[in-house]
């Protein structure tokens, strides 16, 4: 007992002298021993190793919105004494043997990014280990999410200040996520109210961008808002090439911000600022307290601003 707590920082005990545990310590250096963590974790139902598996495609750390979280989540781990691990896609497999995997004890919690529609996601709600849904809430879950809503209205207060009356929204043709949803919604809702008039277009990545492009300037419309960053830097890309000035001719705008910019220069691309990193530090803290067996908001918003680009 007197090893277990000296070896082990979180078992710190007034009753034992500093001496006996610099004793303690010397012997183990010299005998070269380390805890066998696999024995710990049989004895205390504790791997002290949490989960990300994310649905909606392998976890591309060259991606910026998951460069981002996986920052953050490596940030929050490291505040909480926990390990992290990137779970894959478990191909072939059918939701009833993911969520087998995921469960199966080899880490003490999970982090997800799903579809509230997902079967997975609604088996992990019903099932008792604890988990946490960042970016998009899932109902039975608590989520950790940032202000889409808010977002939108401070981009519809921009482009009106700007003069844009007529504007094209690209959103996904999936309505099942939550956060592509508040934020088209939130858009349409204050634009109507300010008297912008909007036309709804899906771009998927099959699309071609170029006749997009063409499309939108043939619509007599001033600007462009996309659900995310991604299709907004690939517009901004293509215009030259087809003799479109940014923003003379055509405002963009993204939204979640996490593109790779020089910090010496004025951002290209407007778009709101979605604190990515902040919110799975904040959604691995979540997971920390439902493991210590304490309740946590069923959905933690957090904010967003406007960051104004030379898009606009």
């Amino acid at each position: 007992m007197t090893v277990s707590l000296a070896l082990d920082p979180s078992k710190r005990n007034d009753r034992m002298t500093a001496e006996t545990r610099d004793r303690v310590l010397l012997a183990a250096r010299e005998l070269g021993y380390r805890p066998n963590q696999r024995a710990r974790a049989l004895r205390t139902g504790r791997t002290k190793i949490i989960g990300l598996y994310a649905g909606h495609g392998y976890i591309n750390v060259r991606v910026p919105f998951f460069t981002e979280i996986v920052s953050g989540l490596q940030e929050g781990c490291e505040q909480t004494r926990k390990d992290l691990l990137l779970h894959g896609l478990f191909h072939g497999s059918n939701p009833e043997n993911i969520c087998q995997e995921l469960v199966d004890g080899r880490i003490d919690g999970l982090i997800i990014n799903l579809a509230s529609s997902s079967p997975l996601a609604r088996m992990l709600a019903q099932s008792k280990f604890s988990v946490i849904a960042i970016a998009d809430p899932v109902e039975g879950i608590p989520s950790v999410t940032v202000d889409d809503a808010d977002g939108s209205r401070q981009i519809v207060e921009h482009l009106f200040q700007r003069g844009h009356r007529k504007v094209i929204y690209s959103g996904r043709d999936d309505s099942q996520i939550v956060s592509a949803e508040r934020r088209r919604i939130s858009f349409l809702k204050h634009a109507d109210s300010v008297g912008i008039s909007v036309n709804t277009r899906v771009y998927s990545e099959e699309g071609d961008l170029a006749e997009f492009a063409r499309n939108t300037l043939n619509d007599k419309v001033t600007a462009v808002v996309f659900w995310t960053d991604q299709p907004a830097l690939e517009l901004l890309s293509i215009c030259p090439k087809l003799g479109i000035r940014v923003p003379q001719d055509l405002a963009i705008v993204g939204f979640n911000d996490v593109s790779v910019r020089a910090e010496d220069e004025i951002p290209f691309l407007t778009s709101v600022k979605a604190p990515c990193a902040e919110l799975a530090r904040v959604a691995t803290h979540h997971l920390d307290t439902l493991l210590k067996g304490e309740s946590v908001a069923p959905e933690t918003i957090l904010p967003v601003s406007l960051t104004f680009g030379r898009s606009t």
